[in-house]
């Protein structure tokens, strides 16, 4: 595995705050037929629908919630592969807060009776209260599940990097928060740097960043060392503006490409 590289200029030493964030859930679950361009190689015209179940939700980070975990259960009569997917996240008023879903392998194949897990990363901070987090396929199939957040989900930015995003062609996103930054640099023998950056606004300290790679599929690329990165893996407990944080993920291959990036952080 190829070494982490950690670049970091003037961080503040702060002692990070904890956030206790409780997750209550409630699983009701309404079933859906799951129609064959959903099932990926399982092409059929049988009558039997394809009946894929969310079982569980629950919170994906342990003090500073930024996702879930959706726990499904394959209730079919074969097995189940997962391709083509999204989530959203439902209020009772009819606010939808879109997500960004990734597998957890690929393709994420399901056996009859088995088990497998997504994650839904929100694209912007999720309140406390009741929703339903709704999976739908390409196809119009649909599971849903109700769940109780007792405090906020962190909502994260997603870029889009390519080959052709270098230092000089960054690809930026911000929130309220955060500036983020990321880039490729290229490695003579054959593949790439992917670099990313966190700039706090002015009069903002983080205590809780973090940034995750995904590969063209929305998929975890091999043989990644520090993939998701977060803060502790640097060791930093505080960033101060104006100071920042920059990071790179290595080797990335062309196969692998666009990639994304996704930034999560918290005051």
């Amino acid at each position: 595995m190829v070494p982490h590289s950690l670049v970091r200029r003037g961080i503040s030493a702060l002692v990070a705050t904890v956030l206790i964030i409780l997750v209550s859930i409630s699983v009701g679950v309404v079933l859906y037929a799951f129609m064959s361009g959903y099932v990926g190689s399982r092409v059929s015209n049988s009558a039997s629908p394809n009946l894929l179940v969310i079982e569980a939700v629950l919170p994906h980070g342990r003090s500073r919630p930024y996702g879930l975990d959706l726990i499904l259960v394959n209730h079919d009569a074969h097995p189940v592969t997962l391709g083509n997917m999204s989530a959203l996240i439902v209020a009772g008023s009819g606010r939808a807060y879109r997500t960004i879903l990734v597998l957890t392998k690929y393709p994420l194949t399901i056996p009859v009776g088995g088990v497998g897990r997504v994650i839904a990363y929100p694209l912007e901070d999720v309140p406390p209260g009741k929703y339903y987090v709704k999976l739908m396929s390409a196809g119009g199939g649909e599971a849903i599940a109700s769940i109780t957040l007792k405090s906020k989900i962190l909502g994260s930015r997603v870029v889009i990097v390519n080959t052709g995003n270098d230092a000089a062609n960054k690809v930026v996103t911000e929130d309220d928060r955060c500036r983020y930054e990321a880039w490729v640099v290229y490695n003579p023998s054959g593949y790439y740097e992917v670099w990313f950056n966190f700039s706090p606004k002015p009069g903002v300290t983080l205590h809780f960043w973090r940034a995750e790679l995904l590969n063209a599929e929305n998929n975890y690329p091999l043989w990644i060392w520090g993939n998701p990165y977060n803060n502790t893996i640097g060791g930093l407990s505080s960033l101060t503006y104006p100071n920042w944080d920059a990071q790179y993920w290595t080797p990335v291959y062309p196969s692998n490409f666009p990639v994304k990036v996704v930034f999560t952080s918290s005051p």
